[in-house]
């Protein structure tokens, strides 16, 4: 079957933000369609359900003050035709390096790191952004210089649509939010906001598909949390490291990704340059470490399954190429299929 897939990367003046490939589930092959104009450094996108919308974090191409010209914007898809609805500064800050939509696809959240800025579009009829609300962590962590301050890096919300959280990797928290009252702004929720042993630096936070579990990656930490949620507040399960014993080198997770049956996580180590498989006990959130795919490319920041989970495409950021890798379902093995892709620093994957 072909299926179209979107690359977001940072740009280097001969590259787009976004550009579009096709993509054959059967085979793992990857063909490049085209690029979109005008998108620079586009670190992370999503699309609603019926895949007719997306919305990307980016630079403004009208603003060249490269600390002050993040925003998000919205695009009608059709195909591999985006056009622009509309996009909006989310302050004088850099591009923001999380997007997401809520459940119900009323709007969009996003966390930007720099500057530790976060906040909510809310969408028209038509899905382009309207009014935002926004927000700032602050403090430290002590794992210098990396939590010098704070640092959002995710915003996601929660299934039930009860709650937005903000992931931050210099405070070492991910600050919950009111979701539900959010026209009254963005109310944190402080007996829900979890707190991570400090210096992990909390990166990604994601919910398996029953809505009863979610899953924090360190960056510092090297180290996936499990947890169970029952619409009031997160229990911690367990926390397991995603790297062989004994490893001393240098590395920072990156990815975390959940298969589409519920049955297996997945985290990537950028330094270490492997993908880490573990089974999930969809009861309590226990996690087996299955195993770690060691693999080609340098510092794999990102990478997706195509339709069917037979194969998976790894954006190696520092290679700067994508690759595709055969998945072994039985043992969670993944073997290099095709030769790379060349493209300047790949940093986000989807399939429409």
């Amino acid at each position: 079957m072909k299926t179209l897939m979107i690359v977001g990367s940072y740009t280097n003046g001969t590259n787009a933000g976004i550009q579009f490939f096709d993509a054959d589930t059967e085979t793992g092959k990857f063909t490049k369609i085209r690029d979109i104009p005008e998108t620079i450094d586009s670190t992370y996108f999503c699309m609603n359900r019926a895949r007719t919308r997306l919305y990307a974090g980016l630079r403004d191409p009208s603003n060249p003050d490269k600390g002050k010209n993040g925003a998000v914007a919205a695009y009608s898809m059709r195909g591999d035709q985006l056009e622009l609805l509309n996009r909006v500064s989310v302050g004088p800050v850099t591009p923001p390096c999380y997007v997401a939509l809520d459940p119900a696809e009323s709007g969009v959240v996003w966390a930007e790191y720099v500057n530790a800025t976060y906040g909510c579009f809310a969408l028209d009829a038509n899905g382009a952004l309207g009014r935002v609300t926004a927000g700032q962590n602050t403090g430290d962590g002590p794992n210098k210089p990396r939590q010098d301050k704070a640092h959002a890096h995710c915003s996601v919300v929660s299934p039930d649509g009860n709650y937005l959280c903000i992931v931050d990797l210099g405070i070492d928290a991910v600050k919950v939010f009111d979701w539900k009252n959010r026209a009254n702004g963005l109310n944190e929720c402080k007996d829900v906001t979890i707190r991570t042993a400090p210096g992990l630096g909390p990166r990604h936070f994601i919910f398996h598909p029953n809505g009863k579990l979610a899953f924090l990656v360190y960056e510092l930490g090297n180290a996936v949390t499990s947890f169970r949620y029952d619409g009031k507040r997160f229990e911690p399960v367990q926390t397991i490291s995603m790297l062989p014993g004994g490893f001393q080198g240098d590395t920072k997770a990156a990815a975390i990704k959940v298969s589409a049956d519920g049955k297996r996580l997945f985290a990537s180590n950028r330094g270490h340059n492997s993908i880490a498989v573990y089974d999930i006990d969809t009861e309590t959130g226990a996690l087996t470490l299955l195993t770690i795919n060691q693999l080609v490319g340098k510092f794999p920041r990102d990478f997706t399954f195509m339709p069917g989970e037979k194969f998976l495409v790894v954006g190696h950021k520092m290679s700067n190429n994508l690759m595709t890798y055969a998945y072994d379902r039985e043992n969670g093995t993944m073997t290099p299929l095709q030769n790379a892709y060349e493209t300047y620093r790949p940093v986000c994957i989807q399939f429409v």
